[in-house]
């Protein structure tokens, strides 16, 4: 009986040091937020940017491993040398996004996501419009130089551009 006591007293412990801990690391995520809600509706509404123009968002876990790193690495390299004048303009902006995080779960019905995965969003006079979630992302993940080549063509093509 004795034993019986004592194991039950050790799993009781163990069930709620586990709920313990989940509760600090969810209360540590939310406080870590990257860009407080004011700061990315100010940004968003700089008179100095340009009103039309194409976003690139790369959307992420917490969690992320070797090819989520990849992808997001590859894409800004993308840009940057496919679009280094759009995106100096602010006509190409890109947007790293931690979807776990509270005041990000608008992107999961906005967009329809699940996963870590890249959209591009054409804005016009500061108003959404056409999006498209570059699907092959994932299978080019591995694949350096196409994924490249893959995120230049869907970006030019938003962009307008040859």
């Amino acid at each position: 009986m004795k034993l019986k006591r004592i194991i039950s007293i050790c799993l009781l412990l163990f069930v709620l040091i586990s709920i313990a801990y989940f509760a600090y690391d969810e209360i540590k995520l939310i406080s870590q937020s990257s860009k407080p809600r004011e700061s990315i509706l100010e940004e968003l509404n700089d008179p100095s940017l340009p009103k039309d123009y194409v976003g690139l968002y790369y959307f992420h876990g917490t969690v992320r491993c070797k090819a989520c790193l990849d992808m997001e690495a590859n894409a800004k390299k993308a840009l940057e040398t496919y679009f280094s004048s759009q995106y100096e303009a602010g006509t190409l902006r890109w947007e790293v996004v931690n979807i776990d995080l509270p005041e990000n779960y608008h992107f999961l019905e906005d967009y329809i996501i699940m996963y870590n995965t890249l959209v591009i969003q054409q804005y016009i006079d500061g108003k959404p419009g056409e999006w498209k979630e570059l699907w092959h992302a994932w299978d080019l993940s591995e694949k350096e130089d196409q994924y490249i080549e893959y995120v230049r063509d869907e970006v030019a093509t938003f962009l307008g551009v040859n």
